[in-house]
């Protein structure tokens, strides 16, 4: 009798003894860190079993598995930024900034995403609409686990989360992950049968089809994803030419557990621009050496050839020349830029067939006053020079745009009327 239950006793302690080995197996091979020492939904599961003698033979007796799930460990996310983003003002111009956010949690968790106040620059406000993987949302949901030995560079074994599909533990086809400091693609997800499953790598994608080195056991898989966020200013509170800007960031919060929660530290600025274009008008008399009045503009610079926007003379029969300078000192471009400038017919008549175009670069050009052939035209006594760079057409389709800092000059003569 003591010697049977002295076998029992060496029984049950060698089952007790083979689960301690297990569990200081893993607390030895796993990292104890705030991310969780174990991926979440991992099955521990092991079989104990009995061997004794009834007094006919020696039996066995086996007793039911227990089954333990490893719980989520909440944890926040990581999140960076992208490059900030510049547009045009207008009353229906919208930005897009974009975020990548990695898991941070054991296993697949979901996290609330909101823009905190933003920062705001001639504007009183701005609506905000989040996008994950281009899809409207409002949260976001990341899986993560951890691999195992065995774990190359195309393929990760992985513990299954207790559901024999294509997915595990939220990672499933298509998905990116973070493997260590790599960031690869799911191609399959199989489950193995066997307390572990494989997750195999996307060869296609070119970014990273594989890893560089084969991780050992006990290496962090994070979900990575992109979200996009839209910037629509409310108005523009400036001046002309100011630009409105809004800074704003991203925060996400999980809903499990204690609701860790990251701001995402990399703001981003996005600059709406504002053209503010003027035109000015100078005249010299070309026959005769007249001074006029107020600050003149030389052109060609250093030639000593000077217009002046007053106190020009000239009588019948001298030749007055202009030169129209349209300059933009907004933060923005201005587009569509079209110069027109109706003569006063019955004192004057335009001289010749051509004008002079000066462009951003001051680089002259000729341009016909026939109607269709190219940039300007004159008709029933107005002149019209559409200006600018590229889209640019010929009246009377639209002009061309005027970058920020740029100034465009025509120059044209007239005779005065006898």
């Amino acid at each position: 009798m003591k010697k049977r239950f002295i076998s029992i006793r060496l029984a049950v302690l060698k089952a007790l003894a083979g689960s301690f080995v297990l569990l200081a197996l893993l607390a030895f091979v796993l990292p104890q860190s705030a991310h969780a020492i174990l991926a979440a939904n991992t099955q521990i599961s092991n079989t104990a079993h009995l061997s004794y003698n009834d007094g006919t033979g020696t039996k066995t007796a086996d007793a039911t598995p227990v089954v333990v799930a490893v719980a989520l460990v909440p944890a926040a996310p990581n999140i960076t930024s992208g490059a900030d983003q510049t547009t045009v003002y207008s009353a229906s111009a919208t930005t897009t900034d974009t975020f990548t956010i990695i898991a941070g949690s054991n296993g697949p968790d979901t996290y609330n995403l909101s823009v905190p106040a933003p920062t705001l620059g001639n504007t009183t406000g701005a609506t905000f609409t989040t996008y994950v993987n281009g899809v409207a949302a409002t949260s976001v949901e990341l899986g993560a686990s951890l691999t195992l030995a065995g774990s190359t560079t195309t393929s990760l074994v992985v513990p299954s989360d207790g559901t024999p599909n294509a997915v595990v533990n939220g990672i499933e086809h298509g998905d990116l992950i973070v493997v260590g400091t790599e960031t690869v693609r799911v191609d399959t997800v199989t489950d193995n049968g066997n307390g572990t499953t494989t997750i195999t790598l996307d060869p296609a994608y070119t970014a990273n089809p594989s890893l560089d080195t084969a991780p050992g056991a006990a290496v962090p898989i994070y979900e990575q994803k992109t979200i996009t966020v839209t910037v629509d200013p409310t108005d523009n509170t400036g001046l002309p030419g100011q630009s409105v800007t809004v800074t704003d960031t991203i925060t996400a919060t999980s809903v499990s557990g204690t609701h860790p929660a990251t701001t995402c530290t990399d703001t981003v600025t996005n600059t709406f621009t504002n053209g503010l274009a003027t035109l000015t008008k100078y005249v010299r008399n070309a026959t005769l050496a007249v001074t006029g009045t107020g600050t003149p503009v030389e052109y060609p610079a250093s030639s000593g050839t000077f217009y002046y926007p007053a106190g020009v003379t000239g009588k019948s029969g001298d030749t007055l020349e202009y030169i129209l300078v349209a300059h933009n000192s907004g933060t923005g471009p201005v587009t569509a830029s079209v110069i027109t400038d109706a003569l006063p017919t019955s004192y004057v008549t335009i001289k010749g067939t051509t004008v002079t175009y000066v462009n951003e670069s001051n680089v002259p050009s000729t341009l016909t006053t026939a109607t269709g052939d190219d940039m300007a035209q004159y008709d029933s006594g107005t002149l019209t020079v559409n200006v600018g760079t590229s889209p640019v057409g010929n009246p009377p389709a639209a002009g061309g745009t005027i970058a920020s800092g740029g100034t465009v000059s025509v120059l044209y003569q007239v005779t005065i009327n006898n």
